[in-house]
């Protein structure tokens, strides 16, 4: 309102009031009741997010008032809030029309609006509006974080829906789309939101090493990269990726992607071999978020649909996950375009044999059984099961997997889930383990193609060769079961144990933090992932990396969220800096229009059924670094905030003020060198696929 363009003039008070009414108030009246935009008891975590469809109907509230009921928001209740919002929209579109088309303004749709220490952030999409609501004092004030969070929000909606919730509205705008999230689904999109937050929500302190959704928090979506379990020795971390490769291979299985992860990190992972059926950042954290934070997986085996929005959003994969070992928190996860019985009883019986690899016990007791029956036979899926040597034409999408139609959205993720009528007790008989195989270390790390990792093993990679992991601490239990135990339980048990202990972990992190003499950092690192050529083992192909990120927790001197996330914050305008140039909002806006473009363009040459269209923040900070840059920011005297990127990394790091810029940059490429010479301890550093 305050740089109206003169065409808008006339409408320059309509829409101070409309911002003096909507922000500064913040407070709506609904039959009687006042409903906060921001509500304040709700300000240390983090912004409120809503969903909305085009005709303003409320879907998702991620806080509702402090008087509800465990903390569950009635939709029903901000009935008016979205409907002042949709009615801004549709102001905006409509001013200077004259007649024309609705949405022909050449202001274009409404993007955000800040007014005070209020910002409000939307996302629009064919049938949806998500909206982000945050407060300076929430310490989120960032609008391309704000926008990257409603991205993942929109990817959430997808991974259970698909893109078919875009017609269900085509074909009826008033459609209640909350008969078909269900609680659940609203639950998988607050996990996902909590993750964008540096502390534990629930206690209001950093996480320790043995939690299993402990990490590098907000730095995941930061660098776009996974987190893996760390350190495990490198000949550990190939042998589990051999065992998946064999267990799936002798129990026939053929799955498109299989997963071994603990809590919401990565163990490791195989893909197919051709780079555009590869998994995209976005949609693997998807995966670890909704399985990792699954309260029943450490009892059960589960069976259920899910979209990867940026392989194919027209279609189901399906997902079969299993805890292995409940002492480490070990699962698996199997995933194929293929919903048949059979191929679930592949996948139980390819797990059973990791379980028996790992010296674990097979599951064959109070089982549950799929079989077909007149009442409720199985069905398969409208998506074909993958060929060997699977390939895609357009990167982005999985073309070769056909769509599912509006009338079965709902019931593809009803009649995959567990009908007690349709399914039988059974024992199943073990299966045949793999043996583990030693082998020479091919791999091709980071720190030699660019020349940085010295010719012997770095001191800590060592030390970790020298762990005897066949040694456990075993109490409480006679000689002859101890002796039992240890004989038989696998490297990688034990390797994970101590990678997840407290002290393995504050040591390792405070080694690193001394080397450049920072009290907090982030690590980004490009990898890529395996050609699959199996004359030439371990080279790296050219097309699709794996991108990981390492870092610890923030700690003190940053005890409460507010400063932590202010760290968050700054790093943010850090990587806008690399990567544009400037952090602006207008800067940010023109990279992601020019970006939208692009994908439009590869949408129609290449068919493509992914949503890389809608996510262009997502597209952003997924693209590799290309050239070596700096920047900083030194806050207060207090502060020193440093940016560093490269081919295939980037770092975040926070220094005392007392250390010139320039000095700190030298501290932090020491860092890089150092994490680099470690990096096949620190990730999974020779990324394997079916094919090799």
């Amino acid at each position: 309102a305050t740089h109206c363009p003169p065409n808008l003039w006339p409408h320059r008070q309509e829409l101070i009031a409309m911002q003096s009414l909507t922000l500064e108030d913040c407070t709506l009246t609904n039959d009687g009741r006042s409903v906060n935009i921001k509500n304040n008891s709700q300000q240390s975590r983090g912004p409120n997010v809503l969903i909305l469809s085009a005709a303003g109907k409320p879907i998702f509230v991620r806080y509702g008032e402090s008087g509800a009921e465990e903390g569950e928001p009635n939709e029903d209740e901000w009935a008016t809030v979205c409907g002042v919002l949709q009615g801004m929209r549709a102001n905006i579109l409509s001013f200077g029309l004259s007649g024309l088309e609705r949405g022909a303004s050449s202001l274009g749709d409404i993007e955000s609006i800040t007014a005070g220490n209020r910002l409000i952030v939307f996302k629009h999409t064919e049938a949806l509006m998500l909206v982000s609501i945050s407060d300076r004092q929430d310490g989120n004030h960032n609008e391309a974080w704000l926008r990257l969070q409603l991205e993942y929000v929109y990817s959430q909606v997808l991974f259970t829906l698909t893109d078919q919730v875009q017609s269900i509205f085509e074909r009826n705008p008033s459609y209640d789309l909350r008969t078909m999230m269900g609680p659940n689904e609203a639950n998988s999109i607050r996990n996902l939101l909590d993750r964008f937050d540096p502390v534990d929500l629930d206690s209001g302190e950093s996480k320790t090493a043995d939690d299993p959704s402990y990490g590098s928090g907000c730095g995941l979506f930061l660098t776009a990269g996974v987190e893996c379990i760390h350190p495990i020795p490198p000949e550990i971390r190939q042998n589990a990726s051999k065992m998946l490769i064999h267990a799936c291979s002798k129990a026939g299985s053929s799955p498109l992607f299989a997963i071994l992860m603990v809590g919401t990190r990565l163990v490791t992972i195989v893909q197919p071999a051709n780079t555009s059926s590869q998994l995209h950042t976005s949609d693997l954290h998807l995966v670890l978020t909704f399985v990792g934070r699954q309260p029943g997986l450490l009892t059960n085996e589960l069976w259920f649909p899910i979209c990867l929005p940026r392989f194919n959003s027209s279609g189901f994969l399906y997902a079969y996950t299993s805890c292995l070992d409940q002492v480490t928190g070990l699962s698996i996860v199997l995933l194929s375009a293929d919903s048949s019985t059979t191929q679930f009883e592949s996948f139980r019986s390819a797990a059973n044999a990791v379980r028996k690899t790992l010296g674990l016990r097979s599951i064959k007791t109070k089982v549950l059984r799929v079989f077909d029956s007149s009442s409720n036979t199985s069905q398969a899926s409208s998506m074909a099961t993958p060929a060997k040597g699977f390939r895609n034409s357009g990167h982005d999408s999985a073309d070769d997997l056909s769509g599912i139609t509006f009338a079965s959205v709902d019931s593809e993720r009803r009649k995959t889930n567990f009908d007690d009528s349709a399914w039988k007790m059974n024992y199943e008989d073990e299966e045949e383990g793999y043996d583990e195989e030693n082998s020479d270390d091919d791999e091709i790390s980071i720190a030699r193609r660019i020349s940085a990792r010295p010719a012997k093993k770095p001191p800590l990679e060592r030390q970790l060769s020298q762990t005897c992991y066949l040694d456990n601490e075993l109490q409480d239990i006679s000689d002859e079961e101890k002796e039992k135990e240890v004989n038989h339980e696998a490297p990688l048990l034990t390797a994970l144990r101590v990678a997840m202990s407290a002290k393995q972990q504050e040591e390792m992190m405070k080694s690193y933090l001394q080397t450049a003499s920072a009290v907090h950092f982030v690590f980004r690192c490009d990898i890529f992932v395996q050609n699959g050529d199996p004359d030439d083992i371990g080279a790296a192909s050219t097309g699709a990396m794996l991108t990981q990120c390492f870092g610890p927790p923030l700690s003190f001197p940053f005890i409460d969220a507010s400063s932590q996330r202010h760290v968050w914050d700054v790093y943010q305008r850090l990587s806008l800096r690399l990567r544009l140039g400037s952090s602006s909002v207008e800067a940010t806006m023109d990279a992601l229009d020019m970006i939208s473009e692009t994908q439009h363009h590869n949408h129609y040459n290449t068919s493509s059924q992914s949503v890389s269209l809608d996510c262009p923040m997502q597209c952003l900070l997924e693209s590799p670094p290309n050239v070596h840059s700096v920047t900083y920011l030194q806050e207060d005297n207090e502060w020193l905030f440093v940016g560093l990127n490269g081919k295939f990394f980037e770092l975040y790091a926070t220094l005392p003020a007392t250390i010139p810029p320039k000095t700190g940059t030298a501290y932090c490429a020491r860092l890089v060198r150092r994490l680099m010479g470690d990096e096949r301890i620190l990730f999974l550093s020779n990324p394997p696929t079916w094919a090799s």
